[in-house]
């Protein structure tokens, strides 16, 4: 039976991939033809489905029906039809039976799987939705694959995978986790030099190919085999960490003791697997206190640590938190490397649960908005303790998940009448007994109410607690998201008479703060919204944390529940006009855009960073300490751009963008790296500014290549470059031109990158900029001696030289260290030694000491290539001490080649 034409093969493929999943229209036309849909594109599919439906019956248990409902079309499958399906339910078994230890039926499990492949996915579909199909299927296969090789191992079958190891890394060279597995079998088949030799070549490919040093994981199995240990194992797991990332207990627990009851008991029923608790309620009613004294009770019977996370599924301005993004704190909370957090979602959870499997834990979700949002931040074995706090029951994880419901309710009136007097003191409640029994009803005995109205009662300690309950059962607000049928129980009376009982001054700086995205604000972040001075912004921080509507997390950084946002939310819309409300959004992203540009000054080198505009009256723009600024405030920068890009402060949006791009990349956060760099192109089209279009290019085409896309990023950079060189300064032009050579560089093409660096050359011609130029001869040397003209490269280099009282100390450094690099493959061994030694000293001076080292490890070579064997000896030795001076994350590794190469032969 044939399907029809490739698009309509490839409407068929989307279909059923979606697994029963409605796709309008839209979508349709997105999978088949993306951004170049033709007019007619609703047409042509309606044309397909009738097709379709002729071809493939209208009987379901026959196969595939393609049906259609309100959302669009959708396929019907019946069970077993497609090969896909008895992969995932073979590697689901696969992955129940290594949970329960039985390795081998784990393994035979995945080759049942594995042999369903007859070729790559979707061979003969076309369309960019089938490309991303494709892929995401080779990906699901690779990891069967790995995970079948890696169990093999682990069985003693090294002598069976040996040769499909071979095979596989030559197709990717680049992983290593398979370089790992090869050297382990080469080394448990008595081959322990071919092993150490696999790792050599493997390290020399990635410095080649990428510029970087093997990770840690294949470095640590390295020096196992170099040290023969007897305990090496089949497949090495990446490093695990014991994290400890709850917050601390609450401060004021009082009562709760039947909820913790219901909560032990559902951890009672401990079973083979991992038990999940979703403790259920409506807003302000406990949630998240209760959970962190329930983990903080048990912590001591999970000896491998807690996480947490805190899942923003209800609050305003913000987007529930991504679990790619969840995923990726925790693997690194686990011991994974930023830079080897996987990109995708599926692999990143894959990763997951295979490094909690075999530990107990507590994770804690908190405020989770859909079942959807947990389920990959779930164990898939192992006994750990899952707690996820949301409003909603979450029954799609009842239902898949065996998770058991504690559904919390608003405590008894005892139990909230003695949370009250655990925070205004028990002696003005025996004193007013029916007051407080006022205010606890009609606080809808919410421990969050309780807690606005207490911090009004210690605040106000002439009032009697009387007057206080008269002036709430007289107060009348609204707040929307806890309207219940209860009418009772009634958030807003609570907040809206704190709000009333605030200053003026006070009442309009909650309403104003309440603009700040979160996820925590500064003092002079606050300063800044609000147009005062830091003095002034204090005092009205104080007053707003002594009424509850700000918690003072640590000394000068504030948080504000986002209950009590939604409340301001509504204030500041009623009361604030939108220009006003224009303005203190415009004045927090000055004051974010330009301290970030003072600290991206500090910390990075960025010749083309756009200036922008000096901000509003009343920013505060301080030169902070670039490391801690970032660390500190990555995720409010991250939020602020979201802002920038929903409020249409399009030039805010893109300098936020380019100012995030180097942290991110210099952490290997390359999904946040992508993403703020799509907004920042979006918003840098929008402004009509095409500098910064092809800056935010040039960001994109970083991400793309930290991912492995690198035919993506060179179209990023090239569509850059026809920007910059019709509109562009030339500058601008070199820049691009710079970027891709580096990228053709990483790619192994040095032929093509030199062309680049010819063209870059030209634009700084003798009488220009003398260090734009120094740089670019010093880019044009590297790159010749790389493809063994040293004497063009000789050339450049001296011309770059004599401009050295234009260069920088490190541009100067290292244009000596290539001319080293030029005379040691002349053979000229002096000359090299003197220019290695020029440019060690010039990093000693300027305190670069892992940079020294790399120079003087390089003239050690040259001797060692020379016969001078004891020169060479002098000069590693030399390179050692400098390494054990520097902290520098290349240190252990440079350390233990020196020790190596020092070692007796």
């Amino acid at each position: 039976m044939s399907a029809g034409p490739p698009q309509q093969r490839a409407l068929l493929s989307a279909l059923v991939l979606r697994r029963g999943t409605p796709a309008s229209t839209r979508e349709l036309a997105d999978e088949l033809w993306g951004e170049e849909a033709p007019p007619s594109a609703v047409g042509i599919i309606r044309s397909y489905v009738h097709q379709l439906r002729r071809t493939l019956g209208f009987d379901p248990a026959a196969g595939i029906a393609i049906r259609s409902s309100s959302g669009g079309y959708f396929a019907e499958i019946a069970a077993g039809v497609l090969d896909l399906q008895i992969f995932e339910r073979l590697v689901a078994d696969a992955d129940r039976a290594r949970t329960a230890g039985d390795r081998t039926a784990a393994a035979d499990r995945l080759r049942e799987a594995l042999a369903l492949w007859r070729g790559p996915a979707l061979a003969d579909v076309a369309g960019p939705g089938a490309e991303r199909h494709r892929t995401a299927l080779a990906q699901r296969q690779q990891s069967a694959l790995t995970t079948r090789l890696a169990l093999d191992l682990e069985l003693n079958r090294h002598h069976t995978v040996l040769p499909e190891l071979h095979t596989l890394v030559l197709a990717h060279p680049l992983d290593e986790h398979l370089q790992q597995l090869l050297m382990t079998a080469l080394y448990r088949c008595g081959r322990q030099a071919d092993a150490i030799a696999t790792y050599h070549q493997c390290r020399q490919l990635l410095m080649d190919e990428l510029g970087i040093d093997p990770g840690q994981e294949l470095q640590q199995c390295y020096l196992r085999l170099v040290r023969g240990d007897a305990d090496i194992s089949g497949a090495a797991s990446p490093p695990v960490g014991r994290p400890a990332l709850l917050p601390a207990p609450p401060a004021v627990f009082v009562g709760r003791d039947e909820a913790l009851r219901r909560a032990d008991a559902l951890r009672a029923a401990d079973g083979p697997g991992p038990v999940i608790a979703v403790i259920s309620g409506m807003g302000g009613v406990g949630k998240t206190t209760l959970a962190l004294r329930w983990a903080h009770q048990v912590a001591p019977d999970y000896a491998d640590g807690q996480l947490y996370a805190d899942l923003r599924g209800y609050g305003p301005g913000r987007d529930p938190a991504a679990p790619a993004e969840v995923l990726g704190g925790f693997l690194q909370a686990l011991g994974v490397p930023a830079a080897d957090v996987p990109d995708h979602p599926g692999v990143c959870a894959g990763l997951f649960r295979s490094l909690v499997a075999d530990r107990r834990m507590i994770i804690l979700l908190d405020n989770a908005a859909t079942a959807d949002q947990v389920q990959e931040l779930l164990p898939g074995a192992g006994q750990c303790l899952v707690i996820v706090t949301s409003r909603g029951p979450l029954s799609g994880l009842l239902v898949r998940d065996g998770a058991r419901l504690l559904t919390l309710l608003p405590p008894e009136h005892d139990e909230a009448v003695a949370l009250f007097a655990a925070r205004v003191g028990p002696g003005r409640v025996r004193s007013e007994p029916r007051a407080t029994r006022d205010i606890v009803e009609r606080s809808g005995r919410l421990p969050l109410a309780l807690a606005v109205v207490a911090a009004r009662a210690v605040t106000a300690e002439h009032l009697p607690l009387g007057a206080l309950a008269d002036e709430l059962n007289t107060t009348h607000g609204t707040l929307v998201a806890f309207r219940t049928p209860d009418a009772s129980v009634d958030v807003s009376a609570v907040l809206s008479w704190s709000y009333r009982a605030l200053s003026a001054r006070t009442a309009e700086a909650f309403r104003r703060l309440c603009l700040h995205p979160g996820p925590s604000l500064s003092v002079d972040a606050a300063a800044s919204m609000l147009a005062r001075t830091r003095t002034e912004t204090r005092m009205l921080l104080d007053g707003l944390t002594a009424a509850a509507l700000l918690t003072e997390e640590r000394p000068g950084r504030y948080t504000m529940h986002d209950l009590v946002r939604a409340f301001g939310h509504d204030r500041v819309r009623d009361q604030d006009d939108a220009r006003e409300r224009r303005g203190v959004v415009h004045r927090l992203l000055d004051h974010y855009v330009h301290t970030t540009r003072k600290a991206a000054h500090r910390l990075f080198t960025v010749r083309h960073q756009a200036v922008p505009e000096y901000p509003m009256d009343g920013v505060i723009c301080e030169d902070p300490e670039p490391v801690a600024w970032y660390e500190s405030e990555r995720a409010i920068l991250l939020a602020a751009l979201d802002l920038a890009d929903r409020e249409r402060f399009d030039h805010h949006a893109w300098q936020l963008a380019a100012l995030l791009r180097d942290y991110l990349n210099r952490q290997g956060m390359w999904h946040h790296l992508q993403v703020s760099q799509q907004t920042g192109l979006a918003a840098a089209v929008r402004s009509g500014d095409p500098a910064a279009e092809g800056r935010a290019l040039w960001g994109l085409a970083l991400a793309d290549a930290n991912m492995g896309r690198h035919e993506a990023a060179y179209a990023r950079l090239r569509r850059a470059l026809a920007i910059f060189t019709q509109t562009g300064t030339p500058e601008d032009v070199a820049a691009t031109r710079a970027r891709i050579g580096y990228l053709l560089t990483e790619q192994g093409d040095h032929a093509a990158a030199l062309e680049q660096a010819h063209e870059t050359l030209a634009l700084y011609p003798p009488a220009s900029d003398p260090s734009r130029r120094a740089g670019a001869l010093n880019s044009v040397s590297w790159l010749y001696a790389q493809l063994g003209r040293l004497e063009d490269a000789a050339d450049h280099a001296r011309q770059a030289l004599a401009l050295d009282t234009h260069l920088s100390p490190y541009a100067l450094a290292d244009t000596w260290d290539t001319l080293g690099f030029i005379r040691s493959r002349q053979e000229r061994v002096d000359d090299a030694a003197d220019s290695y030694r020029r440019a060690a000293e010039i990093y000693r001076r300027h305190g670069a000491r892992f940079r020294e080292a790399g120079t003087l490890r390089a003239l050690g070579d040259a001797y060692r290539r020379a016969g001078h064997a004891r020169q060479a000896e002098d000069v590693y030795r030399q390179a050692l001490e400098r390494v054990a001076a520097t902290d520098d994350p290349g240190a252990s590794q440079l350390g233990a080649e020196l020790t190596r190469l020092l070692a007796p032969q």
